[in-house]
C-alpha cells in the first residue's frame, strides 16, 4: 500500500506565475501550523483484501449502509432521490455533489470520471465538515450550457465550504480520472477536468487542489474511494499502483507528470 501527501518531490516546483500557485499545497502551504492536510493511502483491491487495514471498509458493505456515518455519494442513483437528500445533480450520468456535513463519504467506481475531496474546520464547533463530488467530464465539457450549470454547482458549494469554515483550514484535493496516450477523447477529457476543478477551487480559495492521484493509464476498471472525514483520511482502491500514475502533483505541473506517464521523464 502506498501513502501519498506524507511525502513529495525534492524537486524544486517550475517558475509560478499564477500568484495563487504560490502556496505550495503539496507542502500544505495554505494551511494554518497544526492543521492537517487530506492524507490518502491507495492499494489495489487485491493488496487491501491480502493485508487489510482500514482501507478494507471499501468492501464492508454493511458498515457503508450504516447513514448515521456514511453518506454515499452514488453516481449512479437515482436523480430524484439525490435531489430529495441534497445532493447537487442534473440527472442520469452527469455528477453529484454531496452536502457538506460531518458525515464519512465514499463513491465507487471512478473511471473516466473525476471527484473532488473539499474539507475545512466548522467556525463553531472546530470539527471537520467536508462534501464529495463524483462528476463525468463527458458531460460538462459537452457544451457550454452544462459546463455552466456545473460550474455553478461547485462554486455555490466551494463558496458554503468558505463561509462555515475557519480560515487556513481548507483543504482539497482531485481523485479518478482515465488517460489513454492513444485516445483522445480521454485524453481532452482528463485534462479539461482537472483544470476546470483546479481553476474553480483557486478562484474561491486561493490555491491549487492537489491531485491526489494521477489517472489510469494502461487499463479499465475503476478507483473507489472512502474519506473518513474526522482524521480526513482519504483511502483509495485502483487497479494498479506503485508507478508514476499514482503519484500526487498539482494541476500547474501536469505537462512534466503527461511525460512520467510515457515513460520519457
Amino acid at each position: 500500500m502506498s501513502f501519498f501527501r506524507e511525502m513529495f518531490s525534492s524537486k524544486e516546483p517550475e517558475k509560478i506565475t499564477n500568484p495563487v500557485e504560490s502556496k505550495n499545497p503539496l507542502k500544505s502551504e495554505h494551511l494554518k501550523e497544526g492543521v492537517s492536510p487530506i492524507i490518502a493511502s491507495v492499494a489495489t483491491p487485491e493488496q487491501i483484501k491480502e493485508y487489510p487495514g482500514e482501507e478494507k471498509i471499501l468492501y464492508e458493505t454493511e458498515k457503508l449502509k450504516d447513514q448515521s456515518k456514511n453518506r454515499n455519494v452514488d453516481y449512479y442513483g437515482d436523480p430524484t432521490d439525490l435531489v430529495i437528500q441534497n445532493f447537487k445533480n442534473r440527472g442520469e450520468y452527469s455528477y453529484v455533489i454531496s452536502p457538506i456535513d460531518k458525515l464519512n463519504k465514499f463513491s465507487m467506481s471512478f473511471r473516466n470520471c473525476t471527484g473532488l475531496v473539499a474539507t475545512g474546520q466548522e467556525k463553531e464547533t472546530g470539527e471537520n465538515i467536508s462534501f464529495l463530488s463524483h462528476e463525468d467530464p463527458d458531460h460538462f465539457l459537452s457544451n457550454k450550457e452544462k459546463k455552466m450549470k456545473f460550474q455553478s454547482d461547485l462554486k455555490e458549494q466551494l463558496e458554503e465550504l468558505k463561509e462555515k469554515s475557519k480560515e487556513g483550514t481548507v483543504d482539497v484535493v482531485i481523485v479518478g480520472g482515465n488517460y489513454f496516450e492513444n485516445e483522445r477523447d480521454y485524453k481532452e477529457n482528463y485534462m479539461g477536468s482537472i483544470k476546470l476543478l483546479s481553476d474553480e477551487v483557486s478562484h474561491v480559495f486561493g490555491f491549487e487542489p492537489v491531485v491526489m492521484t494521477g489517472p489510469k493509464t494502461t487499463s479499465g476498471g475503476a478507483d473507489n474511494i472512502y474519506y473518513d472525514n474526522e482524521h480526513r483520511r482519504l483511502y483509495i482502491a485502483r487497479p494498479e499502483v506503485g508507478n508514476t500514475t499514482t503519484e500526487s502533483f498539482v494541476p500547474n505541473d501536469i505537462e512534466n507528470q503527461k511525460k512520467k506517464w510515457k515513460g520519457k521523464l
